[in-house]
């Protein structure tokens, strides 16, 4: 304070003494000065005041908005990457399903050429079995027939006469069931 006091006395004497009219009090001045502040003051508050006021609330809403914005497009960014891993779950769920789909349909369809080769097989098998025992057949009847044949010119030379057709048929007949018989009989004693 003591400062103050003796700033203004120094001020003081020098206005007394003819220096900086500025310096010196002068109510006149003092007064003209306060209006042209006040002045001052209502026309920066009119015209520079209010705009730069406007602007920087024009630029404080539009921060925000752009703030609420990017808030936004976050939340659309978050809520599409969890439909995206939702769909690559499904994706991937789709995928597993697919799979195991056909590796089933290849089982299934392994099992069943297996069972149509067996099938098969045993078509031919069966079909074999029979041209065999249709050729044993033939070939039984073929061997009676020449036994027969043979029976006969046997018994020709051994009774040294011709047999009638009745005769040679009685003659095979009972060769046959003798053959036929010892076939059975040996075939049960083995």
């Amino acid at each position: 304070m003591n400062v103050l006091v003796n700033s203004a006395t120094v001020v003081a004497a020098e206005g007394e003494s003819g220096g900086n009219p500025l310096l010196s009090l002068s109510p006149g001045l003092m007064i003209w000065t306060m209006i042209m502040f006040l002045i001052t003051l209502f026309i920066l508050k009119k015209y520079v005041f209010g705009p730069v006021g406007e602007m920087i609330d024009k630029r404080r809403q539009k921060i925000e908005d752009d703030m609420s914005e990017a808030e936004r497009s976050r939340d659309d960014a978050v809520q599409m990457l969890e439909n995206y891993k939702i769909q690559l779950a499904d994706a991937r769920k789709e995928a597993d399903e697919l799979r195991d789909r056909g590796r089933r349909e290849g089982e299934r369809e392994r099992a069943s050429i297996v069972t149509a080769a067996e099938g098969q097989r045993e078509r031919i098998l069966t079909d074999t079995k029979q041209q065999v025992d249709a050729q044993s057949q033939a070939a039984l009847q073929s061997v009676r027939g020449d036994v027969a044949s043979i029976a006969l010119a046997a018994a020709e030379k051994v009774t040294r006469k011709a047999l009638t057709g009745d005769d040679h048929r009685r003659l095979v007949e009972e060769a046959l069931q003798e053959i036929d018989l010892s076939k059975a009989g040996g075939a049960a004693t083995a």
